[in-house]
């Protein structure tokens, strides 16, 4: 079973794997792992469970937990191997932070789903077990792999750039999708469908180079709009999240406590019908407020610099971003904590059977059906 590398298998894994997990110290219940941190310098972050360690308690092999955030600052490296569906290599570059959602595919695998918040990664994709799926989302576009190697960048002005070293790519963006081969680079603007990029005498590093100046030059003509308009949507959803982290996390003891004591089918059942609508109602804000948050943390870097002052709702944008300053930590550590919550109540669905028992209306009312959680609004 193990060598044929299957979607059964994985979730064979899943349960296998529960006793490794358990040892790591900022595990709160078991969550299966999908990989581990080989390499870590200058100045990283991991979130997990509402817990932030930096660089000096992060360990060379230590696992890497679903819905874990690893995030990088100016001079951050950090070296990921994932070993959910096959093995894939990502090295995450400095100003980013990403994390991966594992859901259910079809035809019996699984769809590992990595979320670029932000910044750029380079990954290699060795191996992609049958049946099952990887892809990188960012603000402006889907990239699904079909087994290579390519770099994913991200811009300010929400553009993104995919290049192709080898094999290929397919890239979704408003609707349409293209296939990108390698040696080819496909730049996706906000809204816009994906363009193919000439690639000088097939140097991606310049390429990058050239591209990253370029988008920060588009940027600063438009950044004091950004600011507006991110500020406006995070005062807009931080009381909804709120409340619905509030909600959700009632039941923490509770379903810890369940996964923790291997509870019997009938209660797992009996307290996924309690969490589901507390569950639901964080999925429905989550992304939009995820992204909004971690949107401002990036444009506050460049306000740091300068660029894009303004004045937001009868205060400047100076004092905006310096009240956001004060809890973005505070705001990190409790999107830490719903994922944390996300990923413990996935691993109480998949072993009692997938989702919840059909309501009045038919169909599954798990929380996790349809859209992934990767799945952002715009505003």
């Amino acid at each position: 079973m193990i060598q044929t590398f299957t979607g059964t298998w994985l979730r064979v894994v899943r349960k296998a794997g529960l006793a490794t997990v358990l040892l790591l110290t900022l595990a709160t219940a078991p969550v299966w792992s999908i990989g581990r941190i080989l390499y870590v310098e200058g100045d990283v972050q991991l979130l997990r469970n509402g817990r932030v360690l930096d660089q000096f308690q992060i360990s060379p092999g230590e696992a890497l937990q679903e819905m874990d955030v690893l995030q990088t600052g100016f001079d951050g490296y950090v070296e990921v191997e994932l070993t959910v569906n096959g093995r894939t290599e990502v090295r995450i570059r400095e100003n980013t932070a990403w994390y991966v959602e594992v859901v259910e595919g079809s035809g019996g695998g699984t769809e590992a789903r990595l979320k670029l918040l932000n910044g750029s990664v380079e990954m290699a994709v060795r191996q992609v077990s049958r049946g099952s799926s990887v892809s990188v989302e960012t603000r402006s576009a889907v990239f699904g792999v079909r087994g290579t190697e390519f770099d994913v960048l991200t811009a300010p002005d929400e553009s993104s750039l995919l290049g192709v070293r080898s094999g290929r790519i397919a890239v979704g963006a408003m609707g349409r999708e293209a296939i990108a081969n390698a040696g080819v680079a496909v730049q996706v603007e906000s809204d816009q469908a994906p363009q193919q990029v000439q690639v000088p005498d097939g140097d991606f590093d310049r390429l990058y180079s050239t591209w990253t100046e370029m988008r920060l030059q588009v940027f600063r003509s438009g950044a004091a709009t950004f600011n507006r308009a991110y500020a406006r949507r995070f005062e807009d959803t931080v009381g909804e999240f709120e409340t619905a982290r509030r909600e959700l996390m009632r039941f923490r003891d509770r379903l810890n406590t369940a996964l923790e004591n291997q509870s019997s089918l009938g209660q797992d059942m009996r307290l996924r019908t309690e969490i589901s609508p507390a569950m639901i109602r964080v999925r429905s804000i989550l992304p939009l407020f995820e992204d909004t948050v971690y949107r401002l943390r990036e444009l506050r870097r460049y306000h740091d610099q300068g660029i894009g002052q303004t004045n937001i709702n009868g205060q400047t944008s100076r004092q905006f971003f310096t009240a956001f300053a004060a809890r973005e930590n505070q705001l990190m550590a409790q999107l830490s904590e719903v994922r944390g919550m996300l990923a413990m109540y996935a691993e109480l669905e998949r072993r009692s059977f997938g989702g919840l028992p059909s309501g009045p209306g038919g169909g599954s009312t798990s929380p996790f059906g349809g859209g992934s959680l990767l799945d952002s609004p715009r505003f």
